[in-house]
């Protein structure tokens, strides 16, 4: 299921880049020549356990590592259904309102897919990650769009996006008033357009602030250029383990959760 929204993404951009060239893509089209060679690969990386000696090279998919899954030919049928829903979706929904965008209006933008560092910017002298799936100037506008290729989770989303704001205000000088956000649920074929106001972007900024001071607390004598963390057993567990089985770094609390 991780790799549901990555080949969705893959898919809808290329859609793009051919219809910026004036190729006009269907879905099948998009679907076997870029999602289905891409989550072919990536499964199996995962499934023959190639990342146990290039773990970095290689996928490595929670369901194989953690043997969660029930049955694999139905799940490999959720996700292709999906993916190609949402590929449907773009052109059908999302298309017709970005198809005009030039290449020259569109930010170049780090993923970790180039090698090297990703897209960043800095935020109190701390180096913040932040990589928007889209983002094109009209004018002195920036337009960021984000692709979700699963559930309708507004609020998460929208803090997702603020960062994306506060990344084209630091990196690019863009003014808040000028920059427009979109959430795109490709699955559900809705949009969630919005803009920031002064305040809610003051709260990001908190909200950033306390969760860096939040994780500098588990760093060795709190230095961040240091940056290097406290051993295992100084981190307490979460007071909430309903959502441990969920997460990529189970193995390491298993013992105590099982205890």
């Amino acid at each position: 299921w991780g790799l549901m929204g990555q080949a969705a993404e893959n898919a809808i951009m290329w859609v793009l880049k051919q219809h910026q060239q004036g190729t006009p893509v269907d879905v099948e089209t998009a679907w076997k020549s870029i999602a289905r060679p891409f989550l072919t690969k990536k499964w199996n990386e995962s499934n023959e356990g190639n990342w146990r000696s290039a773990p970095k090279q290689f996928c490595c998919l929670r369901e194989h590592y953690y043997k969660t899954l029930d049955d694999e030919k139905e799940a490999k049928r959720q996700v292709a259904d999906q993916v190609q829903h949402c590929i449907s979706n773009f052109i059908d929904k999302v298309l017709p309102r970005i198809g005009e965008i030039s290449p020259e209006q569109e930010f170049q933008i780090a993923t970790p897919e180039q090698g090297g560092d990703v897209e960043n910017f800095l935020f109190e002298g701390v180096k913040i990650y932040s990589i928007p799936d889209y983002a094109y100037k009209i004018g002195d506008e920036v337009h960021i769009h984000d692709w979700k290729a699963g559930k309708i989770k507004a609020d998460q989303h929208k803090l997702q996006l603020s960062l994306y704001a506060l990344w084209a205000i630091v990196k690019y000088g863009a003014a808040l008033d000028k920059i427009f956000l979109y959430v795109e649920y490709l699955n559900e074929g809705q949009v969630l357009p919005f803009q920031l106001s002064d305040a809610e972007m003051e709260e990001t900024k908190a909200l950033m602030s306390d969760s860096v001071g939040e994780m500098t607390e588990y760093l060795v004598d709190h230095d961040r250029a240091k940056n290097e963390p406290l051993p295992k057993e100084e981190w307490e567990l979460t007071l909430d383990p309903i959502n441990c089985r969920q997460c990529n770094f189970y193995e390491l609390c298993k013992p105590e959760l099982d205890g």
